[in-house]
């Protein structure tokens, strides 16, 4: 019998607050500011090449999130789970959005398998997975050599078109066979439709503007203001 599946992007989606702004926080108040600053600095540009359309929405995106790596090179595994710890209690958690959250719960309930699928560096997004008790995650993986992060990724960057394919590999890979007519997936973003393509029921939760017109014109369901 095949499954129903319930697929949530995390930042802006399942909760207000920005993954990488936290990690900048933890990383400026713990003693290594200058690499906070030097992430934020190489942002610069892409952002406004960005702004002006001269890079798109998913390389731009891709961009921020390879180089959040850069914060975490030199620690150990341990070091890295105390720091995603900090930042889901202290700057993750307190800004859910009830609503989402909400339908998270109630996928639970009807025993749908949940998956996170995010651009979140992937130990942090496995404790958010326990956190909220689903049943598997799609992260950024990190490179580590000698027991600590080398301050690189290993490719693919989780978003945009590789969100959906790494979702439906992680189905494959875990031999769950999915209704996808049946299923359902939560995102704020344009550069989230490879997900929403994937599912019979998707829902944008605060669109951005590019996504709100999609959703509007193909008539999903949009949950504003949460």
């Amino acid at each position: 019998m095949k499954n129903v599946a319930a697929l949530f992007d995390c930042d802006g989606t399942l909760f207000a607050a920005q993954y990488g702004r936290g990690l900048m926080k933890y990383s400026s108040d713990n003693g290594r500011r200058g690499i906070a600053r030097a992430y934020y600095a190489s942002l610069v540009l892409p952002y406004f090449l960005n702004k002006y359309h001269l890079l798109g929405d998913e390389s731009f995106n891709r961009s921020v999130t390879s180089r959040l790596a850069w914060m975490v090179k030199g620690l150990t595994e341990q070091e890295f789970i105390n720091t995603s710890e900090w930042i889901l209690n202290e700057h993750i958690l307190p800004t859910e959005r009830s609503e989402v959250i909400a339908r998270l719960r109630d996928h639970q309930s009807n025993e749908h398998v949940i998956l996170l699928v995010s651009g979140w560096l992937t130990p942090s997004l496995e404790l958010l997975g326990v956190h909220y008790k689903v049943d598997g995650v799609v992260g950024t993986k990190l490179e580590m050599n000698d027991g600590r992060y080398t301050g690189r990724i290993i490719p693919p960057v989780i978003t945009g078109q590789d969100k959906d394919r790494c979702s439906r590999e992680f189905f494959s890979s875990n031999k769950i066979e999915v209704d996808w007519q049946a299923s359902y997936a939560y995102a704020d973003s344009i550069t989230d439709t490879g997900l929403f393509d994937m599912v019979g029921h998707p829902v944008a939760v605060s669109p951005d503007e590019k996504l709100l017109e999609l959703a509007r014109s193909k008539n999903w369901e949009i949950i504003e203001g949460v």
